[in-house]
């Protein structure tokens, strides 16, 4: 159920975050911290100490509940799903409600006031879901993509479940294309790019994820490569806005802003309170430097590399799907908010307890256990050789 609320996390913050909390204590088992899980909790509790400072700690507070939610999450799906069927479950629920999601847009598309597209990338019209932001449906559905994608590179799973992964792709593709966010668009088709050129050149690809991505997250929005990524965005045509929707004016006062509080932050959730525009920085850098601070930031971006460092760390196939996260998240994170997005967060969880072979019957390096004459697969996480890893 909480797998399936990550889908609504904007509507219901806090059913989800209940939710959450009621599956890590009725599973009956105790999470075992490693390095990424404990850091994921004290950028949880960094985010609650901001209210001290915060200019607003009433948004302050509301944005803290969506941090420790997503670090809960996050450990959740590390530490409670230990088994593959688990895995496939959890991986289920949360693409029945971004299947949900994506017939929302279907059905507006259908029976909405909205005019119909003479043409399929006509974008100037969209579809949405009422009363839900265009980007967060867009956003959910692109992750749905990734996580049934991430689950196809397993080999050796039966025909069916292949089918049950397969099945989701074209549907959440269709609403992508309805809603017609552009940074979705771009998401979605760096999926099929990048499982395409890591199969022929994995270091190369590798380089992009680890090196050439996180470059880009930093120095674009500081003001570096933008007008590369505006040229870019002249290629949607009519919506196109000569600065990027907004963002190339937002980017440099939330940048000043965060300068101002360069350590500490604004306190999470207040810039979108404090900014002439009235909106979020619609950037991963911008927002959480203005939410945490350096400090928390530095916290944020440990979380991601320990956990994915450690589980690309084991096998090329685990690289490789370390690097389609990152790669396909790369825009979302690039343009919009999607920072303490349940359903990054959730798959972010559930990819670092994936087995670390090419099979789901290979099982790496200490990965594979007796219990009850069942398999069980215990998270990437666990120490290997006598160290412990992340």
């Amino acid at each position: 159920m909480a797998a399936f609320m990550a889908a609504w996390s904007q509507d219901h913050p806090h059913l989800c975050a209940a939710l959450i909390v009621g599956t890590i204590v009725f599973s009956g088992r105790v999470p075992r911290l490693r390095a990424a899980d404990g850091m994921a909790l004290l950028v949880a509790l960094w985010a609650g100490a901001t209210t001290i400072w915060s200019t607003d700690s009433g948004a302050s507070a509301r944005a803290t509940l969506n941090y420790a939610s997503a670090a809960l999450l996050f450990i959740a799906a590390r530490h409670v799903v230990v088994r593959m069927s688990s895995v496939f479950l959890v991986a289920a629920c949360y693409l029945a409600g971004c299947l949900v999601r994506a017939w929302g847009v279907v059905r507006q598309a259908i029976t909405g006031d909205l005019p119909q597209r003479t043409d399929a990338l006509d974008l100037t019209v969209r579809f949405g879901v009422e009363g839900i932001n265009f980007n967060f449906t867009a956003y959910t559905l692109v992750t749905g993509a990734l996580m049934a994608s991430l689950l196809l590179t397993i080999g050796g799973q039966r025909r069916l479940t292949r089918l049950l992964m397969l099945a989701p792709l074209p549907v959440l593709a269709w609403g992508v294309l309805l809603n017609g966010t552009k940074g979705a668009l771009v998401a979605l088709v760096l999926v099929p790019v990048y499982l395409a050129v890591s199969r022929v050149l994995p270091g190369a690809a590798l380089a992009v994820a680890a090196v050439a991505v996180p470059a880009l997250l930093v120095l674009v929005p500081l003001g570096l490569g933008q007008d590369l990524l505006l040229g870019f965005d002249t290629s949607f045509g009519q919506r196109t806005t000569g600065d990027l929707s907004g963002r190339l004016l937002i980017w440099p006062d939330a940048a000043a802003t965060w300068s101002d509080s360069l350590l500490l932050g604004v306190g999470a959730g207040a810039y979108p309170l404090i900014s002439p525009f009235g909106v979020g920085a619609h950037n991963l850098l911008l927002t959480v430097g203005n939410d945490l601070g350096l400090l928390g930031l530095l916290g944020y971006v440990a979380v991601f590399a320990l956990a994915l460092g450690a589980y690309a760390r084991r096998f090329p196939a685990a690289r490789r799907r370390a690097g389609l996260y990152v790669v396909t998240l790369f825009p979302i994170w690039l343009t919009g908010h999607w920072e303490v997005a349940l359903g990054a967060w959730l798959t972010l969880g559930l990819l670092t307890v994936l087995p670390t072979g090419h099979s789901a019957t290979s099982t790496g390096v200490g990965r594979h256990r007796r219990h009850r004459g069942s398999q069980v697969w215990w998270p990437a996480v666990a120490p290997v050789a006598g160290r412990t890893t992340a």
